[in-house]
C-alpha cells in the first residue's frame, strides 16, 4: 500500500464523530504498516497536519481540539504529484498516493471535499462530488428516487417560509418529523406531536440548514444495509436492525447514550424479505451513481413493505458504526475493509489513466 492522506474533522456538528472515525481508520492503517498522514480540518476549515498519537487521544467524551495542535497545511500538486505542504515550517511531505476522506456532514458528504480532491487531482475513497451533493440533500435524494420503483415516505420541503402547523398535519398526519435537509447523524431532527413542539423543532432545525424536510411518520422497523463495490460487482451486507431505546434514533441514541440503541446483526427478517432489501439497496446505490461504498437505510413495515429512508456516502467508522460491523459479520474484518477501499480507489485511478 502506498502513502495515504487521512482527512477528518470538518466544520459540521458531526466533527467529533469524524475524529473518532479517523482514529479507528488510522489504527487499522498503522496495524497494516501503511504510511499515513493525518490531516484534520478545523471548524473554520483550516487544514492541520497532526501526529498520529494526537489523533489516538480523541474520545467522544473528550475530543481533541484541532485548533490547538499541528501545523497549518494544504495539499499542493507539484509536477503531477500531490504533497502536504506547510508554509509555517517550510515542510513538504509526500507524494500522497491516495486520500481517505472521512468527514461527515457538510464539507465532506456535500461534495465540497470530493471536488477539492478531484481538482488536484488525487485518487480518493468514496463517491464523487455530484453524487455526494445529491445524497446529503434529502430533497434532492427524494426527487431522484422518484424515478425508480423504490417506495419512500410522503414529505414536504420548506425553504423560505414555514407552513402552518395544521397544514403540515393535514398533509402528513401527526406525529411527523422535521429535519434539516442537509445534515447527518440525526442532528437537528425532531419528532413533532403538537404545535408547540413544531415551532421549537423548526427553530432548531433551521440552525443547521435554511432548507427543511418534513416527513410522515412510518410505523416500522429501522434496517440498514452496507454496500461495497468489489471489482465490477456491487455487494451488499445486511440488513441489520436498529432498535432505539429513545423515541427515535437520535444523535444522542447513536453516540451519547451507551444504551441508546440495540443492534441486531443480522436482523431477524425472513430470507426472501432480506434479499429484497439488499436488492433495493443496490438499486438505490446505482441510481444515485455512488461509488466504492455506502450505507442505505430503510423502514420495514409489518406487511414487509420496504421504504427507502436515505443513503449515506460517508458512513461512520467508529466502534459502534454499523457499516464496518455489517462487513465484519460477513468475514471482512475492519483492517481488510479499509485496505479494500484504498486499493479500489487506486485501481479506479489507474484504470482512468490508461
Amino acid at each position: 500500500m502506498k502513502t495515504v492522506a487521512l482527512i477528518f474533522g470538518g466544520p459540521s456538528p458531526e466533527h467529533d464523530v469524524s475524529l473518532f472515525s479517523g482514529k479507528n481508520i488510522f489504527q487499522a492503517l498503522t496495524e497494516a504498516g501503511v504510511q499515513t498522514h493525518c490531516l484534520g480540518v478545523t471548524h473554520s476549515r483550516q487544514w492541520k497536519l497532526i501526529k498520529g498519537e494526537e489523533l489516538l487521544e480523541t474520545t467522544f467524551e473528550k475530543p481533541i481540539k484541532l485548533d490547538d495542535i499541528g501545523l497549518k497545511v494544504e495539499l499542493v500538486n507539484e509536477d503531477g504529484k500531490v504533497f502536504v505542504v506547510s508554509s509555517e515550517a517550510e515542510e513538504k511531505l509526500g507524494p500522497i498516493d491516495v486520500a481517505f476522506p472521512i468527514i461527515h456532514g457538510p464539507y465532506g458528504e456535500d461534495g465540497e471535499l470530493a471536488k477539492i480532491l478531484e481538482d488536484l487531482p488525487i485518487p480518493y475513497v468514496g463517491s464523487d462530488h455530484e453524487s455526494c451533493i445529491i445524497c446529503l440533500d434529502k430533497e434532492l435524494t427524494k426527487e431522484a428516487i422518484k424515478f425508480t420503483s423504490i417506495h419512500q415516505t410522503p414529505y414536504l420541503v420548506c425553504k423560505d417560509e414555514n407552513p402552518e402547523y395544521q397544514d403540515v398535519v393535514d398533509k402528513l398526519g401527526s406525529p411527523f418529523f422535521v429535519k434539516p435537509a442537509r445534515m447527518g447523524s440525526s442532528i437537528g431532527i425532531h419528532k413533532v406531536h403538537n404545535e408547540d413542539e413544531y415551532h421549537k423543532a423548526v427553530a432548531d432545525a433551521r440552525i443547521h440548514d435554511s432548507k427543511l424536510v418534513m416527513e410522515k411518520l412510518v410505523k416500522a422497523r429501522e434496517v440498514e444495509c452496507a454496500v461495497l463495490v468489489k471489482g465490477d460487482d456491487i455487494d451488499v451486507a445486511g440488513p441489520a436492525e436498529i432498535i432505539p431505546s429513545h423515541d427515535f434514533y437520535s444523535y444522542e441514541a447513536k453516540y451519547i447514550d451507551p444504551n441508546g440503541a440495540e443492534y441486531k446483526i443480522p436482523a431477524a427478517i425472513d430470507d426472501d424479505v432480506a434479499q429484497k432489501i439488499r436488492i433495493t439497496a443496490k438499486e438505490a446505490f446505482k441510481h444515485l451513481k455512488c461509488k466504492d461504498y455506502g450505507r442505505v437505510d430503510f423502514f420495514l413495515t409489518k406487511d414487509n413493505q420496504i421504504i427507502f429512508n436515505e443513503l449515506n456516502t460517508h458512513p461512520g467508522f467508529t466502534n459502534i458504526s454499523l457499516f464496518p460491523q455489517l462487513w465484519n459479520n460477513e468475514g471482512l474484518v475492519y483492517k481488510d475493509l479499509i485496505l479494500h477501499l484504498l486499493n479500489k480507489a487506486l485501481q479506479e485511478s489507474s484504470n482512468e489513466s490508461e
